[in-house]
Parts: C-alpha cells; sequence; structure tokens
C-alpha cells in the first residue's frame, strides 16, 4: 500500500509491494496497469496530488537562452528564460495522463484536488498543447476555426474550468486544519511546511479566486467563440501524452491518438457550462437561452448515442431541476412530492394542500419541510408580502399534526386551542384530512389516530367535535362499537355544575337563614363588609346590634383599622350604634382612598369624601357628644378630606377637578397648625402629604421657610432649595450639598446616625440592622409622588451625580442635566450601594414618565441606566424613543443637542453587544465624524451564523459610499455575490453621487436615517 511518507524513501520501511513515485517514471505502463485495478490504492486523483507534490523538490531554474544541458526550452523574458527542468515536466505529464484516464471530468477534479494544484494541471496541458506558456487573456485573439485540435480543447478545457472552480468555491464546505505534516509546497505555497498536503491557506485560496473573478469575463468570451467557430475538438487519451525518454531531450505529445468526440456532445457540454455559470450569477435570461440549447443538444445526443458519453457530463437530472427553476418546462409527472412542494413555495403556494394530502399517504416529505413551510407561511402572512388563503394557515397546520399523529410525533404545538377557536370550518378541515389516510393506515398507525380524536372528544371543549366524527363512516371504522357508546354516553352525561357553586357569594337560602340565627348574622355581616352604601350600612347595623350587643360590630373585620387620633375620638363617642357607625364609615372611607384591598378594584374619592361628610353630620346630629370632642372630630375629619384631596390630586395629575390654588392653601394651613400650640395638631401622614403637594406645586419658598422638625420636611425643605437655585441660577451654583448629605446615608450598608442642620437625627441608629433599607424604601415612596418636572429633575441629578461618583468609569456615566449641583467626591465609596442607586433612580423615572411622557432628557437618562446594566435591547428602546419624542417619529432631523455622539456610541455598543452587527454599522454614519474603523469592525462581524439583524435589508439605509465601497469589497472576497450586487446597486443610485450638492446629499440622508430608525424602532419597541 502506497502512503504519502512512502513516497519519500527513507522514511519508514518500506514493503516490497510498495510502488514508489519514480518507478512510475521508469515503467511506461506501470501507471496505466495500477490505474486498471477494480479499487486502485491511492486513487487517481490521489496520485495527481501526489506526482505535483514531488515537483517542487526539484527547482526549475532561470538560465541565460545559450546554456546547453538538461533543460528544456521554456519562455523568454528580458534577459533570462524560465526551464522546466526534465524530471518536473515528466512528473507533470503523469498527473496529465491521470487526468486523461478520468476523462478530464472537472466534477471529480475541482472536487478532489486542492485549487493551487487544478491550476497548475490546467496551465501544464496549455503548456504542452501550444509548447509555449501563453498569457490566458491573449486567447480571445485566437483564430478558433483553425488552430488544432488539441489547441482548442486546451483552451476550452482551462476557460470552462475557470467557471467550475469560482462556482464550486461558492458552495464547497471549509476546510479544516489537518495535524502538521513538514512537507515543502509548489509555487502556489509560499509557507514551507503546513498541515496538510491538500490544505490551502485562506490567503492562497483567496487570491487564486481573485485572479479568477477577473479572469471569468474572459473566459465566457471564449466560450462563445469557441460555440460559434462550429468546430468540435479531439479530446486527448491516455496514451496521447507520451512520458520522456533518457535518450531524447524533446517533448513531443501524440496529439493523433486523442479521441474524437462528436459536436453534439460538445457543444451540449458548454452550453450546460455556461448556463450553470450565468444561474450562478444570477443572469437567468442568459442561463434559460443555454439550458433551452443544452436541453434541444442533449434530447439530440440520447436518440445518437447512448451514455456513458466521451466528454459530456450532463445529467438529466440536474438539467431538469435548472430548467424548472428557470421556468422553462413544465412539472414533470413522476416528480418527488418534496420537489413538487418545493415548486408550490416557489409559486406562493398554489397547489401545497394537494402535495401536503398525498405525502400524508406516501410520507416522502421529511417533516423539518412541512414544519418549516408552516413557519413560513405564518412569517409571510405577518409581514405583509403577500396574501393567501384565510385558511391556508390552518389547513397546513391540520394536515401536518395528522401527518404527526400518523407517524407518532408527540409534538402538536397549539393546535388544539385553533382547533377549538376555528369553529365547524377547522373540525371539517381536520376530518377531511383523517378521511383519505384510515383506510390505508397500519393498526398502530388506526390506534394513534383514535387515542387522537378520543382525546379531543373526552378532554378539550370542542363542540360538535362527536358529532362529525358520528357521522363519518371513514372515522367510525376507527372505533369499536362499545367505545362509540361510551363516548356517546359521557358526552351526554356530563357533568352539570349547579348555580349556587358559581355564584361568587354563595347566597343561604331565605328559608335556611331563618331556621339558624347564627347563619342569617354572619350573612348580615357579610353584607356589611361589601357595602359601600351608607343607608345600607345603618340599616345592616341596626339589624346586627341587637343580634348581638356585646360584639362592637367594628371588630368584624380585622382590615378596619383608623389612624390613633382619630380612632381615639371615635372610642370616646358613646358605644353602641353611633360609635359603630362612625367607626365603620371613616374606616370604608379610607378603604376608598387610600388602602389597597383585594375587593376594591379601584380607588373612589367621591364616595370616600361622602363617607366623611355623613360622619360629620351624624356627629354634629349627635346630642350626647360634648363641643370639645366634636370640634376635635370635625379638625381630624377636615384633615382627612385635605389628605384624601392631595392623594386624588398627585394620582390623576394634574386633576382639573380639584382647584390648586385652595389645594395650597389648605396645605399651608395645616402645616400652620404646628406653629399654632392648638391641642389638635394633624398627624405624620397628613403633614408630609401636604409638604410633598407644595413641593410639586411649586410653593418651594414656604418649604424652605419651614420647621424642619421631621425628616420628610428636610428632604422636601432641601429639594425646594435646589429648585429655587435651578429656577434663578439655571443650576450654576453648587449649593446642594445638604440634599446630598441627607439623601447618601440611605444607600450606605451600614447607615450611621447624622445630625440634621435642624439638629434632628435623620437616620435610623448605627444598630438597627433594617435601617438602610427602611429609609432607603421610605425615599422611594417618596420619590415615587413628585410630580413637578424641576424637582423631579433636580432628584434624578441628585441620584444620577451620586452613581457616576461611586461607578466612577467614564465610559459608564449617567448624562442628565444638573450633575454640576452636586459634590464630586465621596469618601469611602465601596461601602456604598451602588445599584441600589440605579434601583432608586430607575423607580423615579418610570414612575415621572407616566405624568411627563415626552421628556427626552429621562428617557435618555432610562436607556443609560440600562446601558450601564448590561440591559441592551432596553436601552435602545429607551434611546429611539428619545428620537421619536424629539423627531416626531423621526420625520423631523434629531438636534445634536439632544441625540448627540454620545447617545449614538452607546446604541453602537448595544447593538454590537446584541450581536445586530449591520445596525451597528449603519449606526456609525450617525456620528457628526463617521466612525470607519467601528463601521468596518462591525461589517467584518457580520456573518450568517453570528449576527442577529436583517443584515443586507439594512443596505438600502446606508449613504456613506466609503462603507457601500467596503462592503462590495468584503462580499467579493467572501464570494457573497448577491449581496455585492445589492451593495452596488445601493452605491450606484442617483441620490448618493458624490458630485451632488449638499443639499441633495443631505436629504439623501436624512430619508435613509429615517427609514432605519423606524426600522428599529418596529425592532424594539413592538
Amino acid at each position: 500500500m502506497m502512503d504519502v511518507d512512502l513516497l519519500r524513501p527513507g522514511t519508514v520501511p518500506i514493503s516490497p509491494d510498495t510502488i514508489l513515485w519514480f518507478e512510475f517514471l521508469l515503467d511506461p505502463n506501470l501507471l496505466e496497469n495500477h490505474l486498471r485495478k477494480p479499487n486502485p490504492d491511492p486513487s487517481p486523483t490521489d496520485l495527481i496530488i501526489k506526482f505535483l507534490l514531488i515537483v517542487p523538490e526539484q527547482k526549475e531554474v532561470a538560465v541565460k537562452p545559450n546554456i546547453e544541458g538538461e533543460i528544456i526550452e521554456g519562455i523568454k523574458t528580458e534577459d533570462t528564460t524560465i526551464k522546466r527542468n526534465r524530471k518536473s515536466l515528466a512528473l507533470k505529464i503523469l498527473a496529465l495522463k491521470v487526468a486523461a484516464y478520468l476523462k478530464w471530468d472537472l466534477s471529480i477534479i475541482e472536487s478532489r484536488l486542492p485549487l493551487p494544484m487544478q491550476v497548475t494541471l490546467l496551465q501544464e496541458l496549455l503548456y504542452l498543447a501550444l509548447d509555449k506558456d501563453v498569457d490566458v487573456g491573449s486567447h480571445r485573439d485566437m483564430d478558433f476555426s483553425s488552430i488544432p485540435d488539441h489547441v482548442l480543447f486546451a483552451v476550452t478545457m482551462f476557460h470552462t474550468w475557470v467557471l467550475h472552480a469560482l462556482m464550486y468555491s461558492r458552495f464547497s464546505i471549509k476546510q479544516m486544519r489537518l495535524p502538521f505534516i513538514a512537507i515543502l509546497f509548489n509555487s502556489w505555497l509560499s509557507s514551507p511546511g503546513l498541515q496538510d498536503p491538500t490544505y490551502v491557506p485562506p490567503n492562497v485560496g483567496e487570491e487564486i479566486l481573485r485572479s479568477l473573478e477577473t479572469q471569468a469575463g474572459n473566459s465566457v468570451e471564449v466560450l462563445g467563440q469557441v460555440l460559434a467557430s462550429r468546430r468540435a475538438p479531439r479530446v486527448p487519451a491516455f496514451e496521447t501524452f507520451v512520458m520522456l525518454r533518457e535518450d531524447s531531450a524533446e517533448v513531443k505529445q501524440d496529439w493523433d491518438s486523442s479521441v474524437d468526440i462528436t459536436l453534439l456532445e460538445f457543444h451540449c457540454q458548454i452550453h450546460y457550462d455556461l448556463g450553470r455559470y450565468h444561474f450562478f450569477r444570477e443572469d437567468y435570461p442568459q442561463a434559460s437561452e443555454h439550458l433551452c440549447c443544452t436541453a434541444d443538444l442533449f434530447q439530440q445526443l440520447g436518440s445518437s448515442a447512448t451514455p456513458p458519453y466521451l466528454y459530456c457530463t450532463v445529467r438529466e437530472a440536474e438539467l431538469q431541476g435548472y430548467s424548472e427553476a428557470c421556468n422553462l418546462v413544465p412539472a414533470s409527472v413522476g416528480e418527488s412530492l418534496l420537489y413538487q412542494l418545493l415548486r408550490c413555495i416557489r409559486d406562493q403556494y398554489t397547489g401545497i394542500i394537494q402535495v401536503l394530502q398525498q405525502d400524508n399517504l406516501k410520507r416522502e416529505i421529511p417533516l423539518v419541510h412541512r414544519d418549516n413551510l408552516e413557519l413560513d407561511i405564518q412569517g409571510a402572512l405577518s409581514s405583509g408580502k403577500f396574501t393567501v388563503a384565510r385558511d391556508l394557515p390552518m389547513q397546513v397546520m391540520t394536515l401536518n399534526t395528522v401527518r404527526r399523529i400518523a407517524t407518532g410525533a408527540a409534538n402538536w404545538g397549539d393546535y388544539v386551542q385553533k382547533l377549538s377557536y376555528g369553529g365547524n370550518r377547522a373540525l371539517d378541515m381536520l376530518v377531511n384530512a383523517l378521511k383519505p389516510l384510515v383506510p390505508a393506515a397500519e393498526p398502530a398507525e388506526k390506534e394513534r389516530l383514535r387515542v387522537f380524536l378520543q382525546d379531543l372528544i373526552m378532554f378539550e371543549d370542542i363542540p360538535s367535535l362527536l358529532e362529525k366524527v358520528m357521522a363519518s363512516p371513514e372515522l367510525k371504522q376507527l372505533f369499536s362499537k362499545d367505545q362509540l357508546e361510551e363516548l356517546s354516553s359521557k358526552k351526554e352525561g356530563e357533568v352539570q355544575i349547579p348555580a349556587l357553586l358559581l355564584s361568587s357569594d354563595w347566597d343561604v337560602m331565605p328559608s335556611t337563614l331563618n331556621d339558624n340565627p347564627r347563619l342569617e348574622l354572619g350573612s348580615l355581616e357579610q353584607q356589611l363588609v361589601l357595602s359601600y352604601d351608607t343607608e345600607e350600612i345603618s340599616k345592616l347595623l341596626k339589624r346586627t346590634i341587637p343580634a348581638n350587643p356585646m360584639k362592637p360590630q367594628w371588630r368584624i373585620n380585622n382590615k378596619w383599622e383608623l389612624p390613633i387620633p382619630l380612632q381615639s375620638v371615635v372610642m370616646s363617642l358613646p358605644r353602641g350604634y353611633i360609635q359603630d357607625y362612625i367607626y365603620i364609615l371613616l374606616a370604608k372611607s379610607r378603604e376608598l382612598a387610600i388602602m389597597k384591598v383585594s375587593y376594591i378594584p379601584f380607588k373612589d374619592f367621591e364616595a370616600a369624601q361622602w363617607m366623611l361628610s355623613v360622619v360629620s353630620h351624624e356627629t354634629k346630629n349627635c346630642g350626647s357628644v360634648n363641643s370639645n370632642t366634636l370640634y376635635k372630630m370635625g379638625k381630624l375629619l377636615s384633615w382627612e378630606g385635605l389628605l384624601i384631596k392631595i392623594i386624588q390630586f398627585l394620582l390623576d395629575w394634574p386633576c382639573p377637578s380639584i382647584n390648586s390654588q385652595s389645594l395650597t392653601t389648605d396645605c399651608k394651613a395645616c402645616l400652620s397648625a404646628l406653629k399654632a400650640g392648638d391641642s389638635v395638631i394633624p398627624r405624620l401622614e397628613i403633614l408630609e402629604h401636604c409638604a410633598l403637594c407644595l413641593l410639586n406645586l411649586g410653593e418651594w419658598e414656604f418649604l424652605v421657610n419651614i420647621d424642619k422638625r421631621w425628616n420628610y420636611f428636610e428632604l422636601a425643605a432641601e429639594i425646594a432649595y435646589v429648585c429655587i437655585d435651578v429656577v434663578k441660577h439655571k443650576g450654576n451654583k453648587k449649593v446642594a450639598k445638604d440634599a446630598w448629605e441627607f439623601i447618601l446615608p440611605m444607600f450606605g450598608s451600614n447607615p450611621q446616625q447624622k445630625r440634621s442642620g435642624s439638629g434632628g437625627t435623620t437616620v435610623i441608629h448605627r444598630d438597627s440592622p433594617s435601617g438602610a433599607l427602611h429609609s432607603r424604601s421610605a425615599l422611594s415612596q417618596f420619590l415615587g409622588r413628585l410630580r413637578d418636572e424641576t424637582a423631579i429633575a433636580v432628584a434624578a441629578s441628585l441620584l444620577a451625580r451620586l452613581h457616576n461618583v461611586l461607578r466612577d468609569e467614564p465610559s459608564l456615566e449617567l448624562v442628565v442635566e444638573y450633575t454640576g449641583l452636586w459634590p464630586a467626591v465621596v469618601s469611602n465609596a465601596n461601602s456604598y450601594n451602588n445599584r441600589a442607586v440605579l434601583e432608586v433612580l430607575s423607580q423615579l423615572l418610570l414612575q415621572a414618565l407616566k405624568y411627563h411622557p415626552t421628556n427626552v432628557s429621562w428617557l435618555k437618562l432610562l436607556g443609560d441606566i440600562n446601558f450601564v446594566l448590561g440591559h441592551h435591547a432596553k436601552a435602545l428602546r429607551y434611546y429611539l424613543e428619545a428620537g421619536i419624542v424629539v423627531s416626531d417619529y423621526f420625520s423631523q432631523s434629531m438636534p445634536r443637542s439632544v441625540m448627540d455622539d454620545n447617545v449614538f456610541r452607546r446604541m453602537i455598543k448595544c447593538c454590537t453587544h446584541l450581536q445586530c452587527h449591520t445596525q451597528a454599522a449603519v449606526l456609525c454614519q450617525f456620528l457628526e465624524e463617521v466612525d470607519y474603523a467601528t463601521a468596518f469592525k462591525s461589517l467584518g462581524d457580520m456573518k450568517s451564523s453570528s449576527c442577529s439583524d436583517a443584515m443586507d435589508a439594512y443596505y438600502s439605509c446606508i449613504w456613506d459610499t466609503t462603507i457601500l465601497e467596503y462592503l462590495v469589497h468584503l462580499h467579493t472576497k467572501r464570494g457573497e455575490h448577491h449581496r455585492k450586487q445589492q451593495a452596488i446597486r445601493v452605491m450606484g443610485l442617483l441620490e448618493l453621487n458624490c458630485n451632488n450638492n449638499e443639499e441633495i446629499q443631505r436629504e439623501a440622508a436624512n430619508i435613509r436615517k429615517s427609514r432605519f430608525l423606524r426600522a428599529m424602532a418596529k425592532q424594539y419597541l413592538c
């Protein structure tokens, strides 16, 4: 057995049966005898590789023309002539003899020989035919009607191979690197020692293919001239190539021993090769013309000769496929179902149902193709590319489901749900799909179909399915008589759920209540809990109090709670009806306006205020209540009513039903009650809401001058102070240190006690483990109730600045106005929770955008926050929302002051992280100075396996010609012909001409910007 190392004597012990390479040179008959073996080892193509690998060991030399020696005449240059060594030429002749033995079948040569060796082989054929090295570009000037037959064959063979090599290189599998083998290579390979004799470095292969790309047009022209000459050459045979002899320096081949071929066979092959090449280049008119000629010649050839032919390698099935792809011939009757399926897809699904019905019987089409068909139809309908029959998706899904059930596949998807929604029409589709299948089905398949139908009837809510099964004789065959009776009886005997079980309140019958007083009392108490009608509550209390006089009725619901000041006043009222009635009304008022209760789906502020008015009326009309209690109750009720107004005002901001001036006066009066020295003062919750309301109403001067004895007041006052500075000095004065020091400890891992300017303690003690969490929660609640834009902007800038200082990474800074107000340094920054800062800031912005949805600065800030957190898709969403707001959905140009380079660079990074490399490259154009380095890198990463965007669909959004030129170069290098043509078409548009004036160029750029940004908005916002 012969192997690569054995061709180099001395590397391993040699077996007596081993044939060494030089033995083929010594014995002319040895090669033919070896090739005629049933399974020659090495194979013919392995022999060609080995012969050509040995050639470089004997170097070709350059000498002056007069020097004599064992050098064969070569190419004359200006001062030297390239001479071919006798040994190397002999080995190349051996390689050509093997190629002749293979009948010059390019499909074998291109698939089994490395590309550089293919070049060497074809060039040596040209050299021997022409007796000299000639530039292939000069072939166009040949007179093909008079040149010798062997020259005609060699030229035709070379130019046909050029087209074959280009096509094969685009569809061949990428070669793998094999273990290192130290060898020497021919002149095409400059590196001494690669992994495998057949391995071609990528740069070498690309260089050859680029030269072939430039040669392709010339080759098509030469082959056209060959066809026009109306000549058939003689094909060199194995005997044509004569081995060199030691007694002669002459190189002379026996061209007379070549084999004659018919003109039909020769032209049929050339037309076929040209047709395939034009089809590959998507030049379908030219491809159709050559394929038509091929079909005619192939038919004539079949009637005059029987295959295998001497030269023609056209296969009828492939020719049929190319012809049908070009829509040249109708579909053949005997074609496979998979082929019919592909034709129907090409014709926009015409006749697809009949093909699927046949496949349910024959089962030729793999399920993966049928699943892809279903997804393609749904995608085409959703994208609006074309319209099909309304029932087509359901029909395809039904037929696919039936096929899966019959073959035992378990995945039905959401078919059952769509079947139940489809009604009788969907059931008819199912029955019609099952009918033809039942008679031809195997017993196991019938059992699977029966179980499927039985499950649908028994466990799915699909009306009239049983009736349709009973009406179909084919489907009734699947069930035995007992099974049909069981199905019918179970469907008729379905459990009827009593109306009482379906009722939500489970009312007890009146007769039962009369028999059991405890049940009657329980029913009354349940109605009392659920009722919010003051008159009904009064009537229910008058019935429940006599039934259980020892138990206060306000205790029947443990969620009825009152604030301590209000509860103490109510408890001072006479026990009985009046106390219970007032307590319950006050508790229900809080439920309607303040508390979150599961059985109250929405807040009813009017009903809450009405209950307070009823309470006020009842207390005034109650003669047993003293004046001091009436005074306290009046004050507390007025403040409770003010709290309800504030909550409604903040929730429905801006609330037109509430007079803001009157609300401002009431809030100031409530806060001023602290200074009046009255015995009745507002409770803390009301005071905090009043301060917050005044902050949102812009009453900052009042808050700054208020007594800051409570933490809530201090925070509101500090923010109000900064708001005053922002309005007066435009945020240019750094005066916000107090607010910074107030909020900073809330994000510490172990907050310490701090004294405020008023002397009060602002943070819970060090010993409390939940202090930071509690303070942070209170801060979040406070910030979540801010409604004024200036106040929100100040709070957001503080938190953004705090994040920037704690993170200390310029590339991840949050950009927002007014950050210069705050300090730039924090001592011991590692002890603070930066992520908690981002969480509080995110909650603030999300709440603020509910009331100010068009604030561009906050949208950008949310985008920055998500960018910092690594949520790149959400970051793009908010950046795009900001662009939509500022440009009226990209119908106007976006101001640079709003959407600056920082925003676009972050969008580029987001796209890169999401592997949307084409989007990143397009966004590089949006910068003030186009970032070509990033754009080229992104386009270089744009491969089908690693790119998650629409790729070449975005080429119409590129207006920079430099990027388009790079795209053309990139696709040419990769052999992506279709995408290269698309980039060339875009680059050739008139509005992108570099000679256009600035206005036209600017308008072209704006149109493409809008198109691209709208496409991104549709992806990330919808």
